[in-house]
């Protein structure tokens, strides 16, 4: 698994500066990541609150796409409130577009961060993956400490499960996927 981090959160420093906030952001995801067992894990440094698909990132991320291959992406959901989140899904969309001919396109799946799903095309029973999930989004410890995220996916994912996941597990992770157009 890898992972592309478009911004470092700059502006979500909560008081410290961007510099400090970005090395304190970019330690956290890499632990994060450790934890998840991610074996790559890329910052490319896009202002934050302004990420922009242009055509540039959308052929840097094409290239990136074509070298790795993946089967499956996935990337914020189009409707999320967080400019940079739909500004992702544009982006992959575009380099997924770019560097793929329809038929041999990865599956992209749409995940909620801010903004939970209205409709959903896909359901994951994640309960015996929950531990590992609470200590990953945990690393992100300067997060946590202003909201808990953690607390708050444990709900929605709790939610989920108990809405969506019937009679699967306790807990649930819900997608919409990206038709391939």
């Amino acid at each position: 698994m890898r992972v592309v981090f478009l911004t470092s959160g700059e502006k979500g420093g909560h008081g410290r500066s961007p510099a400090e906030t970005i090395r304190i952001r970019e330690i956290e995801a890499k632990a994060a990541a450790r934890v998840l067992g991610v074996e790559s894990v890329e910052f490319w440094h896009e202002p934050d609150g302004d990420v922009c698909a242009s055509g540039a990132l959308v052929a840097r991320l094409g290239d990136l796409l074509r070298q790795w291959r993946p089967q499956v992406i996935y990337v914020p959901h189009d409707q999320e409130m967080h400019p940079d989140h739909r500004a992702a899904c544009r982006l992959v969309r575009r380099a997924v577009n770019m560097a793929f001919p329809r038929i041999h396109r990865p599956t992209v799946m749409q995940f909620e961060v801010w903004t939970p799903l209205q409709g959903i095309d896909h359901i994951v029973d994640v309960s015996r993956y929950m531990k590992v999930k609470m200590a990953a989004i945990r690393a992100y410890r300067s997060q946590c400490a202003v909201m808990r995220l953690d607390e708050a996916i444990l709900g929605l994912n709790r939610y989920r499960g108990e809405m969506h996941s019937w009679p699967g597990g306790d807990y649930a992770e819900v997608f919409t996927i990206w038709r391939k157009t």
